[in-house]
């Protein structure tokens, strides 16, 4: 018998809020609402293939590291904000200008994130674990 994919999505509006629990095809249903929500907006194909990356990328360090996760993505007109929730509190090098990991311990795909966002951070909870902010605009 397969794996249960326990995935909640709940798309309003301009928001999805997803837990992801069950592996790689959580993280398949997450990016497909990513993708609905940016064509929704009328990103361009090339933005929403951005968009899409930032969340995969996020979500696979995420679940790489501490498994189960929660993603939030909101996306108003040509602005995506996606916030990335896990268990896991290490808190990732700062990235270079080029985009590139701070050191030898850093994921390159956050190299990536880094590169198709305006701005992503790293916010560390008192009760646990830490939330990776990206904005992404179109």
């Amino acid at each position: 018998m397969g794996a249960v994919d326990s995935t909640f999505i709940e798309i309003v509006s301009e928001r999805v809020e997803t837990w992801i629990e069950g592996g790689h095809e959580s993280l398949l249903r997450a990016r497909t609402a990513c993708r609905r929500l940016a064509e929704n907006a009328e990103w361009p194909p090339e933005a929403q293939e951005d968009l899409v990356l930032v969340v995969s990328e996020l979500l696979m360090n995420a679940w790489t590291h501490s498994g189960p996760c929660r993603m939030s993505l909101e996306v108003s007109g040509d602005t995506a904000v996606v916030e990335i929730w896990d268990s896991d509190p290490h808190i990732p090098s700062p990235l270079s200008t080029s985009g590139a990991p701070a050191s030898e311990d850093d994921s390159y795909g956050l190299g990536l994130v880094n590169t198709l966002s305006e701005c992503l951070e790293f916010l560390p909870h008192q009760i646990g674990g830490k939330t990776a902010r990206a904005i992404v605009v179109s």
